[in-house]
């Protein structure tokens, strides 16, 4: 099973990892059957340390795993959803805005499969690390569907290897969204943002 499915079956094994994002320490509680459970994943924290945020922002992380994007950046935005299709993730990363000491009433932690039940409300920003294993139709719904729900001149922001095909996401976001931004390119990764224009 993989960690993009909605029940994993693997045997359990927890850990507890931690890691600085945006300057601060944070610690998680991971498994098996979730995205990256050993370490912190390195394109997730070149997102994480880059992103431009506003105290204003109403933030989605989508396909948060076990809440490395939302819990690091809580702090800095008016509202944090995080949402993933796989139960195991969203229950450790509910079990990790505790082990954070994070009981900000501005936080929202949704189980479903991409915006499914996300769409209540507009977004600023949406955050995401696309599972590259899901295939190119997920994150193309993950872009699509991202539009219609973000606000104007709300943007959207993806990281992806560059061996595992940044060109064609980029091109496929400036396709949707008439625009897109290599906001960095580390480590082997690409940072990419499109703005959903007036």
């Amino acid at each position: 099973m993989h960690y993009f499915s909605e029940t994993p079956s693997s045997k359990h094994d927890e850990a507890v990892i931690s890691g600085i994002l945006r300057g601060k320490r944070f610690s998680f509680k991971t498994d098996s059957g979730v995205f990256s459970p050993k370490k912190i994943d390195k394109g997730t924290e070149i997102l994480v340390n880059e992103l431009e945020l506003l105290s204003s922002d109403d933030v989605l992380d989508i396909g948060c795993g076990y809440g490395v994007v939302g819990i690091s950046i809580v702090a800095e935005v008016n509202s944090i959803t995080m949402t993933d299709i796989n139960k195991r993730s969203v229950n450790l990363a509910k079990h990790n805005l505790k082990l954070n000491n994070i009981s900000d009433k501005n936080i929202d932690v949704v189980q479903g499969d991409v915006y499914e039940n996300v769409k209540c409300k507009n977004y600023d920003i949406i955050i995401s690390n696309p599972p590259i294993k899901a295939g190119k139709d997920l994150i193309h719904r993950i872009i699509t569907e991202g539009h219609l729900i973000l606000k104007e001149n709300g943007s959207i922001w993806m990281v992806i290897q560059t061996k595992h095909g940044a060109k064609s996401l980029a091109k496929f976001l400036e396709g949707v969204f008439g625009n897109v931004e290599t906001i960095t390119i580390s480590g082997g990764y690409r940072v990419l943002k499109s703005v959903k224009k007036v």
